[in-house]
């Protein structure tokens, strides 16, 4: 057993006390003989010993409960040896877990935490045994310090480490630490993660398995820092081309309890000043910021965001890529005989727009197209008064959706609708309940009277006065398919009837959508092709569901492993970062070609996917969680890893020796001051009963 504060030893004197009253206590009283007290002469001697035997026992349990209360000041603890059942002389493996993420790069009281987490490792160093062994693994960036190092080689690996503004790896870093320290061959065994205590990244440890590991770790301190930081950035529509203006929100958030003033944020955009504004945030506060670009070329446009003025200058900028398609390719599905009463009206939009904009192509087939289809080659699937769907398209259209395709279903009137109800279920997008009216009728049963204006497939597409209504002429519907829809997920109504039935319906899955309309596109089911709302409309939602994957923006978020699935030569498929050409996993989906990489030592910038031929462009940052310095405690901790060993050093208030101390006895061994403090509370305890219920002075 040792101790962290000896010096305290020395109120053990203070045991000495109540033997010194004791012992001056037994001083004889002169005899003076008093005729009085004769009746005293009946005490026996065995009560005389009754009443010593309560004294020394008294006298016993107060000396013991004053050297608990010493020993408690002196706060001694177990050798790991002694406390988790191995050898105290034994050679130990001391694992650390290092936090090089940018939050460390800010100063403390004891100066820059990084530099100060170095120094708590030379502690850790300085507490072991010449024969123990260490393990060092960092949080960011390539974990490369996996083997078992001496103390020299320790101190100079430390030496060679930097902050890394790359991904967080936390969670599978101490996981793999846990792991290998699990199974090297050593009795005694450290884990210690030297961290600032960001919340962010201790939150991940809650899906840690942490049972019959004990773990130390050790905070480096408090820093309030302001921060501006880029918490998000979007658009209010993805369909995006050449020469076309949009407009980009950014969102600024002030991570801080400090007002955040005299600060810019910048826009470039293909390599062009594209705007600047004067930043003015309130603590914790958010604001968003719009700034109109407009792409020049196609393919990948390039931009980044720049903040100015910041006291923390780690996460002040921001790369983002604007994917703008040369030509949106559209597979038109439809039946081979269709019905020679009516013609319909896609053909002629389809042929229109591809004359008219040079963004949309179409390729014409039969429902048999879906046995050799390869769909990731088309960026939108017309599903045009097809009778029946083949069931074995069903998965295909489901993947196709959920990684980014758009379908746009139109009706027959000739129509299976269970097997339309089957599709519908594969998205959870509600089904046909009935039909309503009569085909080629040319008698009204309904009419479409309400547009959702603010849809991203008709931002612009109206001009009015603000507040003023939006008024166009309303379609007559002879004919049409109930549709009920899920209310689960994400769908919305963008042409809805004046009964209250839906028109046309969106239903969003996964990185897709579905648009499911209630009535086909010739005259026998409404006069819709022949109102002016019917071009617009058509050729908007057909650009929008053509715009899902391929635009918009195209990101990676550090820390997670890259994956980009797209139409591309996976053979000759690479990835470029800077100067470097890495040859990634390639795996064939049904999408088309999926890359994966680890990108565990990617830093912010511009990540291109290329075979020699295509090429695209995606941006790569942090997540914003790096910016967030919220910190935790060792309560929060242990409510978030719960059943689990976890010794908890914050550093703030500690001076040297103090910290020296507190590793010893978090890492090293075991503190058991709390068993004396029992103990001397249980020997006060009984000093108490012994007075009150002992009897010694009772003649027997």
């Amino acid at each position: 057993m040792s101790f962290l504060n000896p010096i305290f030893l020395f109120a053990l004197i203070a045991v000495g006390l109540p033997l010194l009253i004791h012992l001056l206590n037994l001083k004889r009283p002169q005899k003076i003989a008093f005729s009085t007290l004769a009746f005293f002469q009946e005490l026996k001697n065995t009560t005389i010993r009754r009443i010593r035997i309560k004294r020394y026992l008294l006298l016993i349990l107060r000396l013991l409960a004053i050297a608990c209360l010493a020993l408690v000041l002196a706060r001694p603890f177990l050798p790991p040896g002694l406390s988790g059942g191995g050898t105290t002389q034994a050679p130990a493996l001391n694992a650390i877990l290092l936090d090089n993420s940018i939050s460390m790069s800010r100063i403390g009281k004891q100066g820059p935490l990084f530099e100060y987490a170095r120094e708590i490792i030379g502690d850790i160093e300085s507490s072991a045994k010449d024969e123990d062994r260490f393990m060092l693994q960092l949080t960011n960036g390539e974990g490369e310090y996996s083997n078992i190092l001496s103390w020299a080689n320790l101190l100079r690996t430390v030496d060679e480490v930097e902050i890394k503004s790359s991904g967080n790896f936390t969670l599978n870093r101490l996981t793999g630490l846990i792991e290998s320290v699990k199974e090297a061959p050593y009795q005694n065994k450290n884990i210690f993660v030297i961290t600032d205590g960001q919340l962010s990244q201790l939150d991940d440890l809650r899906d840690l398995d942490m049972e019959d590991v004990s773990v130390s770790i050790i905070d480096v301190g408090e820093v309030e820092v302001q921060n501006t930081m880029i918490s998000d950035i979007s658009t209010s529509t993805n369909m995006i081309g050449t020469n076309i203006p949009f407009t980009l929100n950014v969102e600024l958030a002030n991570e801080s309890d400090v007002a955040a003033v005299n600060q810019f944020v910048s826009l470039e955009f293909e390599e062009q000043n594209a705007g600047q504004y004067s930043i003015a945030l309130a603590p914790n506060e958010r604001k968003t910021y719009t700034f109109e670009i407009t792409p020049s070329q196609t393919g990948s446009s390039k931009g980044k965001l720049i903040i100015e003025g910041d006291e923390f200058q780690p996460d002040n900028e921001y790369y983002f890529t604007v994917q703008v398609p040369e030509t949106r390719n559209v597979l038109w599905v439809s039946e081979e005989n269709r019905n020679p009463q009516f013609i319909s009206y896609t053909g002629a939009m389809l042929r229109v727009a591809g004359e008219n904009d040079a963004q949309l192509s179409y390729q014409e087939a039969t429902p048999d197209i879906f046995e050799t289809a390869n769909l990731s080659e088309f960026d939108a699937v017309l599903l045009d008064g097809v009778e029946s769907i083949p069931e074995y398209s069903f998965q295909a259209l489901q993947e196709y959706v959920q990684n980014g395709g758009g379908v746009m279903f139109f009706p027959s009137e000739n129509g299976n609708i269970n097997n339309y109800n089957n599709l519908f279920a594969q998205f959870n997008a509600g089904r046909f309940a009935g039909i309503q009216g009569e085909y080629a009728s040319f008698s009204a049963v309904a009419t479409a009277d309400e547009l959702l204006e603010d849809h991203p497939a008709f931002t612009g597409l109206f001009e009015r006065e603000q507040n003023e209504q939006l008024r166009f002429t309303n379609p007559d519907i002879y004919y049409y398919l109930k549709l009920v829809t899920n209310s689960s997920g994400t769908g919305f109504d963008l042409l809805s009837m004046n009964n209250g039935d839906v028109l046309v319906h969106e239903k969003r899955f996964g990185e897709g959508s579905l648009l499911i309309a209630t009535i086909g596109n010739d005259p026998g089911w409404s006069n819709f092709p022949v109102k002016p709302l019917f071009a617009p409309f058509y050729y908007r939602i057909l650009l929008y569901s053509a715009s899902s994957d391929q635009g918009g923006f195209a990101n990676h978020q550090l820390g997670n492993t890259f994956s980009w699935r797209g139409n591309i030569d996976g053979e000759n498929a690479v990835i470029k970062v800077g100067e470097d050409e890495i040859k990634p996993t390639v795996d064939v989906v049904s999408s088309g070609i999926r890359l994966r990489y680890p990108a565990e030592e990617w830093t912010p910038g511009w990540v291109t996917v290329t075979d020699g031929e295509k090429q695209y462009v995606l941006s790569a940052n942090l997540s914003a969680d790096e910016s967030d310095f919220s910190e935790t405690n060792e309560q929060q901790l242990e409510n978030l890893i719960e059943d689990a060993e976890i010794s908890w050093v914050q550093t703030t208030e500690l001076n040297e020796e103090e910290l020296q101390n507190e590793i010893m006895a978090s890492g090293f061994g075991k503190e058991i001051w709390s068993w004396f403090m029992l103990a001397g509370l249980l020997f006060l305890i009984l000093e108490s009963l012994v007075s009150i219920w002992y009897k010694a002075e009772t003649v027997s």
